[in-house]
C-alpha cells in the first residue's frame, strides 16, 4: 500500500456547536472553518482523502490522508458531517455506545443518519475506560459489546478500533482481530505504510493550536515532517509510565486546564 497519514480530530467548533454546546476538550477542539479549508487544500493538492475503513481496502498509488474523529462529540454531527458531505468525503467516527445520547455527545439517530450517508462509525470502546485499566476479560468484553451494539443499532459493520487516550495494552491488536476487528488505530504519530497485525496503526492528533499549513506539511512530508511530534509523543509516553495515568492527568490539567 502507498503511504497514508491518519489524522485524529475530536470536536469542531462552529456556529452550530456554539449554539448547542459541545463536550470536547478545548485543547482538542478544532475550528470548523479551518477544518473545511483544510479539506479543500488537501483535495486541491491531489491527496486521496477519506475514512481508513475505505482507504485501507483500496489499492492506491498516490499518498492518502484519512480523517478520523474520537469520542462521538455532538459537533461531529453538527459540524463535521455537513462539511464532509458537501465535498463527497467520508471519515471514521469512533464512538462509545455507553455515552451515545449523553449531554454533549451524538445520539443514535444522528449516528444512524451519518452511517446511512456513508460515514464510517467505528468503536472507541464501550465506556471510554482506558484499556490499560481493564483486566483481560473485561477488555475483551469492552471490545465485544461495543462492536455488537454499534452494529445492531446502525446495521453497519464495525471493522476498526481506536483505544481511548491511545492506551493500548500489549496484545490489543491480536485480541481485537480475534473479535472481528480488522485494524486498531492508535495515537502515536507516524505514517501508515502497511497493515499491522501486532501493533496499532499510527495516527496524528490535530489540536486547537495546529494550523492548516502544519497539517499540510505533515501530509506532504510524511515521517520526516512528523519528527518533532514523534519525539514529543515519546517524551509524554515516558511521563505517563513514570507518573501513571492519574498523575499524568493531574499534571496535564494543571498545565492545560483540561482533562487528558
Amino acid at each position: 500500500m502507498s503511504s497514508m497519514l491518519v489524522l485524529m480530530f475530536h470536536g469542531l467548533e462552529g456556529a452550530h456547536s456554539r449554539a448547542t454546546g459541545y463536550a470536547a476538550d478545548p485543547h482538542y477542539t478544532f475550528p470548523a472553518s479551518r477544518f473545511g479549508s483544510l479539506l479543500d487544500r488537501l483535495m486541491s493538492e491531489g491527496f486521496s482523502i477519506g475514512s481508513a475503513r475505505d482507504l485501507l481496502s483500496e489499492k492506491r498509488t498516490s499518498p492518502a490522508v484519512c480523517l478520523s474523529f474520537d469520542d462521538g462529540d455532538r459537533s461531529n454531527f453538527e459540524e463535521a458531517f455537513s462539511l464532509l458531505q458537501a465535498r463527497g468525503l467520508t471519515a471514521d467516527f469512533f464512538i462509545n455506545p455507553g455515552r451515545v445520547g449523553s449531554a454533549g455527545f451524538m445520539d443514535w439517530t444522528q449516528a444512524k443518519q451519518m452511517a446511512e450517508a456513508g460515514q464510517s462509525i467505528q468503536s472507541h470502546g464501550q465506556t471510554h475506560t482506558y484499556f490499560t485499566h481493564l483486566s483481560p476479560a473485561a477488555l475483551a468484553e469492552e471490545l465485544r459489546v461495543s462492536k455488537a451494539q454499534i452494529e445492531q443499532r446502525l446495521g453497519t459493520q464495525v471493522t476498526l478500533l481506536a483505544p481511548p487516550g491511545g492506551r493500548a495494552p500489549k496484545g490489543l491488536v491480536p485480541l481485537a482481530r480475534g473479535l472481528g476487528y480488522q485494524a486498531v488505530l492508535g495515537s502515536e504519530p507516524g505514517v501508515v505504510t502497511a497493515l499491522s497485525v501486532s501493533t496499532p496503526l499510527p495516527r496524528v492528533a490535530v489540536t486547537a493550536q495546529h494550523t492548516e499549513h502544519q497539517v499540510l506539511d505533515w501530509a506532504r512530508g510524511g515521517n520526516a515532517a512528523l519528527r518533532g511530534l514523534r519525539l514529543r509523543y515519546q517524551l509524554l509516553a515516558g511521563a505517563k509510565r513514570l507518573l501513571g495515568d492519574q498523575g499524568y492527568e493531574r499534571l496535564r490539567a494543571s498545565v492545560l486546564g483540561a482533562p487528558a
